[in-house]
């Protein structure tokens, strides 16, 4: 009746109401205009008995008709807009489309309200969603064999079962992972949904460059005990073993985790937070540029002659950095191999993918990472049926030149360095850390008519991306094909976290790192279309005419 009220911009009041039906009446006393509704029975639908539906009120009484457009009323309105994995309107856009579709203007806070009402009409309420959590993750499980969900709660006396902490990994992401180079990275992004919370996630880089997720979790926050759970989760199916390298922040509670669940494998830092880290600490913009000239270097020398500048232009910065660990953020120093992951710009663009979907409630996110997944293996698995050479297609040193066996091959420079073909080794180190050839290996290859492709490893094959996305990540169906949906789990009935996100308007772009800097939009340059002069218009031309 709102709606019908906002359309016909009028005015009603109930003049009874009770829980069988209700009376609405024009809020003039001389109108006539009358509705007599009553409700069914056990359905949430009214059936109209009698309308008056002639207006005999003044346009004077007709005023105010736009406060009838309650929050929960344009939310009903404008629902639609939010169906599907789109983000809907802004709050600014709302404001426009009132005005433009209804000619009703609204504040900014209700244009706000209006969108999380549209939101939890399409998307669900945040509380049914952590109910249903449990029957959708057992559904999840019998339609994509091999997949590892766990739910994790706290029992509280009043209500019973409270929601703590949620893993997830497909089982097409495990069995694909057995063909990715064993580098983990790792990190956490807020949710900005009722509850609020944390969602973790690990991922790794694909034959081809490309961000593949491994598994996520949503906790209650980026603490000891939620990354030790998730780590632990993670031993499941990634051993702990040397050949294991995480990569991540510096945040102190992933530090803990790994050094108590994953004892034996290897982390280092990601080189852009330790940047960002020295050029606010130290006000050298200089330093950042030698620390990633360090930090990437292969060989000990290179390594040193980076240091060494960074000495002399700052000492307690490189004591700093020494302090460190040498070994935990520069490639030359350490032990496992990070191949060229020396970034978490993986995981960060991960989060990134997923920035809209962090507000919406628990099962809507987790059903959104099922479609996405399932359609990033649809569409990389189409790449990998056209390919026609062996190597992936962003593999890109096929062009240089070579020699015979063992090699010495020169720079323009007058650098020398040693290749040896059969160890599949270079003295620049290159070679062995990337398990992709140099430019000095590719070199001697051409000469001694070897095929560049046979020197590169088997990560970087088109073999390796079909079989890391070999799997099929399917949705979950009404028919379960006669499997029974039973277990504790399915039938468990899950409470909301205690946590709530603080009064007032929610953040909604995130607190930046150290260091880091958003980036502004370029202003409009503004021209006088009188002088074409810059920096003013037409009205502020001070230019004779």
């Amino acid at each position: 009746m709102a709606l019908y009220a906002l359309r016909r911009k009028f005015r009603f009041k109930h003049s009874r109401s009770s829980a069988e039906g209700m009376v609405l009446r024009c809020v003039s006393a001389a109108c006539n205009w009358r509705v007599y509704a009553i409700k069914f029975k056990n359905v949430d639908k009214y059936e109209i008995r009698k309308l008056s539906s002639y207006h005999s009120c003044s346009v004077d009484d007709r005023a105010g008709y736009e406060e009838q457009a309650t929050h929960s009323v344009i939310g009903e309105m404008i629902k639609s807009r939010f169906a599907g994995q789109g983000c809907g309107p802004r709050p600014n856009e709302i404001i426009q489309l009132m005005l433009g579709e209804h000619d009703i203007r609204i504040s900014y806070w209700k244009a706000w309200r209006s969108r999380e009402v549209a939101l939890e009409y399409a998307k669900g309420s945040s509380g049914t969603s952590f109910t249903m959590l449990p029957d959708y993750l057992h559904r999840l499980v019998v339609a994509n064999p091999g997949t590892i969900a766990q739910i994790h709660t706290v029992y509280d006396v009043v209500v019973g079962h409270r929601f703590k902490y949620m893993f997830l990994a497909m089982g097409a992401c495990i069995s694909g992972f057995n063909h990715m180079r064993h580098v983990i990275i790792i990190d956490g992004a807020h949710l900005r949904g009722k509850y609020a919370g944390c969602l973790l996630t690990a991922s790794a880089q694909d034959g081809n460059y490309q961000v593949f997720p491994i598994a996520v979790a949503i906790v209650d926050g980026e603490n000891d005990s939620a990354w030790e759970w998730f780590m632990k989760m993670l031993l499941q199916f990634i051993p702990n073993k040397e050949e294991v390298v995480f990569v991540s922040d510096r945040h102190s509670s992933i530090y803990n985790a790994i050094s108590k669940v994953y004892t034996a494998a290897k982390h280092c830092a990601c080189v852009l937070h330790l940047i960002r880290n020295i050029k606010t600490h130290y006000k050298n913009k200089h330093l950042g540029y030698l620390i990633g000239k360090a930090a990437r270097a292969f060989q000990l020398s290179e390594f040193y002659t980076a240091f060494n500048e960074i000495k002399n232009i700052n000492p307690s910065c490189a004591e700093y950095l020494i302090d460190i660990g040498l070994e935990h953020w520069s490639r030359a120093h350490f032990s496992g191999n990070r191949y060229n992951i020396m970034t978490s710009n993986i995981a960060e663009t991960w989060n990134s993918v997923l920035h809209e979907a962090r507000e919406y409630p628990i099962l809507p996110l987790v059903e959104y990472i099922r479609t996405k997944l399932m359609n990033w293996y649809a569409e990389r698995r189409d790449v990998t049926q056209l390919g026609s050479s062996r190597l992936t297609p962003r593999w890109g040193l096929l062009v240089n030149r070579i020699n015979k066996g063992e090699f010495e091959v020169k720079e323009k420079n007058g650098s020398s360095f040693h290749v040896n073909l059969t160890t599949k080794a270079c003295s620049c180190c290159a070679f062995q850390f990337l398990l992709i050839p140099c430019p000095h290996a590719i070199a001697s290859a051409i000469k001694e008519r070897i095929s560049i492709e046979s020197l590169v490893s088997d990560y970087y094959t088109l073999g390796a991306l079909a079989s890391a996305y070999a799997k099929d990540i399917l949705p979950i169906t009404n028919n379960t094909n006669g499997v029974t949906i039973e277990g504790e789990e399915a039938s468990l009935h899950i409470f909301p976290p205690v946590t709530r996100r603080p009064p007032g308007r929610p953040r909604k772009s995130r607190i930046l790192s150290t260091g880091e800097i958003r980036m502004k939009t370029p202003r409009k340059r503004h021209v006088c279309s009188r002088c074409k002069g810059n920096g003013h218009n037409k009205a502020t031309c001070k230019v004779a005419i």
